[in-house]
């Protein structure tokens, strides 16, 4: 089954608590289209879409077998990783665990990387290691762009807001890109120079007149 947008925020408040809702589902838009039991099987032709936990599971393990590892449930989370993520058989496919372990693999790669990089650099370097185990080539194959894409943001630098305050917390992601920019108010003129100042204050009057100028063309 595919969970909607809404379901998927749902979950990510109750099952990673310290990441972004936005940004739990715009990966998880990019990683399985909020499909439970996707399976992505890394280096093969792609079996055909398991319909159930149990059918995901067989199909898993068949390939896992086979010297493969594959990618599981909303999150896609690597079978290699599941060990140290607490994750079983029974659990990998369950909504909220796989989403748990989303938010731990992402929180834990942005704690690797944060150090000497501003919050919005760090989260897309955690994006790029969530998909590749690289710092750098989810940028090159374009994910990172996706999940940024899947996000509603638009990705104008590698440093656009898209994540949260300076002290490390994920929860304040996307808050800053989605909201409505505000217009911004031009500082207060200084006060004009002593008259006795002549070049300072004919420099202080033709800049005045070349303001009312501009004013009076924005109406």
């Amino acid at each position: 089954m595919a969970y909607s947008a809404a379901a998927i925020m749902a979950l990510a408040s109750q099952c990673a608590p310290n990441v972004a809702p936005q940004t739990v589902l715009a990966i998880v838009q990019t990683e399985s289209r909020g499909r439970s039991f996707a399976l992505n099987v890394n280096g093969a032709s792609q079996p055909p879409a398991p319909t159930s936990a149990a059918s995901a599971v067989a199909t898993a393990k068949r390939y896992i077998a086979g010297g493969y590892s594959v990618d599981l449930g909303l999150g896609q989370i690597n079978s290699r990783n599941m060990r140290w993520l607490g994750l079983t058989w029974d659990t990998v496919f369950d909504p909220c665990t796989n989403i748990a372990a989303l938010g731990t693999v992402l929180t834990s790669n942005f704690n690797s990387v944060k150090s000497g990089r501003d919050p919005q650099t760090a989260l897309r370097v955690a994006l790029s290691m969530y998909n590749t185990g690289s710092q750098t080539r989810g940028f090159r194959n374009g994910y990172v762009a996706k999940v940024v894409g899947n996000a509603g943001v638009a990705d104008t630098s590698p440093a656009a807001l898209i994540t949260a305050s300076g002290s490390g917390d994920l929860r304040e992601m996307v808050a800053a890109e989605t909201a409505t920019p505000q217009a911004l108010s031009p500082p207060p003129r200084p006060l004009p120079p002593p008259k006795w100042n002549v070049f300072e204050r004919a420099g202080y009057d033709r800049e005045t007149l070349l303001l009312a100028e501009n004013e009076r063309g924005r109406t």
